[in-house]
């Protein structure tokens, strides 16, 4: 029994056994760590791409203002939020009685959204100016307070808690009577000058108090302050003269809005406090406009080329009638029936070469061939006199003023428009398929 037991102890180990088995520890240690390694990575890496998806692309500027940035965010909130203004503003005309009656206007609104990339690009442009807007406000020390856009808010849904405001009495404006043609201007032309001139060399000048209006404005002039800004795609239901009916309202708008993306009160709001902040600083920088301002009566010949601008004026010197030439050769075709007339216009409101030899020359004097990027004018001053502007001249000239004064302050800044814009830019909401117009070219 002695022997047996003796024969079953366990053998001590041999060096080389324990040398196995201390291989066969660490090559499991190593597996396991390779397999946690492996984990982490992919942890991480899902982690990282919700992070980036979420946080880091949602993050990135779009575009640049000195140090002001427009996040992809931002722009792709923007962009959406206004393609819904205009689908539902195409819808709502489309299903009236008068679909008819727009359908041209109809038809600028859709190819405005199916050419997405520039929709964006003009909206792009829009946030730009109004982030150099922001800029100026601050240096001005102008603000918007969140009561005020309450109240904006309230006022878009003709909700007055203080009672519906009195309507502000508006003053007609009349003409005065203007100066007597001279015997020097009844020599050069026997037209009457329209007292509302619309001419053609003017550089557009966009509002932006309604999105509708977005797509179609010039880049440059995307921003332009409105005479009464309003907080869009709030619905026109008559709303009760409750809180709790403005409220209801509201939160349908914003259900409304976020049934088709992602739109928080807080991006609404500082959409309403934009268009605000537009509001004031244009007021600002208008208030001393006057109603007398220098203007300029003059007519102009257009062509294509110095060459045939050249012979024009040769022909003119010669003695053929201006109104006649004008007839004939000018590519200006909204006056050249009328002999070019352009009618009375304030400083600034032409483009520039233009506006500057138009705003020197003597009356009655023909300018050398004066070169734009619509072609070489030959030009000639009928009347150059300080004249009261009409309503509507006024707010153009307003406009004008304003332009100018974000183009100027946009030349002191940094601008910066990053090409990821183009590549994320959406192109939804869309119209609906049954409201869409076909069978035109």
């Amino acid at each position: 029994m002695a022997k047996d037991k003796e024969n079953n102890a366990p053998k001590p180990a041999s060096k080389k056994h324990e040398a196995r088995l201390a291989r066969e520890n660490r090559q499991k240690k190593i597996m396991v760590a390779i397999v946690i390694g492996i984990l982490a990575v992919v942890v991480l890496l899902v982690g990282y791409g919700i992070l980036y998806n979420q946080v880091i692309k949602q993050n990135r500027p779009v575009a640049q203002v000195d140090t002001t940035k427009i996040t992809v965010d931002q722009f792709e909130k923007r962009v959406q939020y206004e393609r819904l203004s205009y689908v539902d503003s195409f819808t709502n005309y489309a299903a009236s009685g008068y679909a008819q009656l727009f359908q041209s206007y109809l038809l600028e609104m859709q190819n405005s959204l199916d050419n997405y990339i520039q929709f964006g690009s003009d909206v792009l442009d829009k946030m730009i100016n109004e982030a150099v807007i922001e800029a100026k406000a601050k240096e001005l020390g102008i603000t918007i307070s969140e009561d005020e856009i309450d109240q904006e808010l309230e006022r878009g849904f003709g909700y007055f808690p203080e009672g519906t405001p009195t309507p502000e009495t508006i003053e007609e404006f009349t003409f005065k009577p203007t100066s007597t043609l001279s015997a020097q201007q009844l020599a050069i032309i026997t037209i009457t000058p329209t007292p509302s001139p619309e001419p053609t060399l003017t550089p557009e000048l966009t509002a932006t108090g309604s999105p509708t209006e977005a797509a179609t404005a010039t880049p440059d002039v995307a921003v332009t302050a409105t005479s009464e800004p309003t907080a869009t795609q709030i619905p026109p239901t008559a709303t009760p003269y409750t809180r709790e009916g403005f409220e209801s309202l509201y939160k349908t708008m914003m259900t409304n809005i976020n049934d088709q993306f992602d739109y928080s009160d807080a991006d609404f709001r500082e959409y309403v406090r934009a268009l605000l902040l537009n509001q004031k600083v244009f007021d600002h920088v208008t208030k001393d406009v006057t109603r007398e301002q220098d203007m300029v009566w003059a007519r102009h010949i257009l062509v294509e080329t110095e060459e045939e601008a050249n012979a024009v004026l040769e022909r003119i010197n010669a003695g053929e009638d201006f109104g006649v030439i004008a007839a004939e050769v000018s590519i200006d075709t909204s006056n050249s029936v009328s002999g070019g007339d352009l009618g009375w216009f304030t400083q600034g409101q032409m483009v520039e070469a233009f506006d500057e030899a138009a705003f020197s020359m003597e009356i009655g004097k023909l300018s050398e061939p004066i070169e734009t990027e619509f072609g070489f004018h030959i030009i000639q001053v009928l009347g150059h006199e300080v004249r009261e502007l009409s309503d509507e001249q006024l707010e153009t000239y307003k406009n004008q003023v304003y332009y100018k004064f974000i183009e100027d302050a946009k030349a002191e800044m940094t601008i910066k428009k990053n090409d990821v814009w183009a590549e994320i830019v959406p192109s939804t909401p869309t119209i609906p398929t049954e409201y869409r117009i076909t069978g035109t070219e």
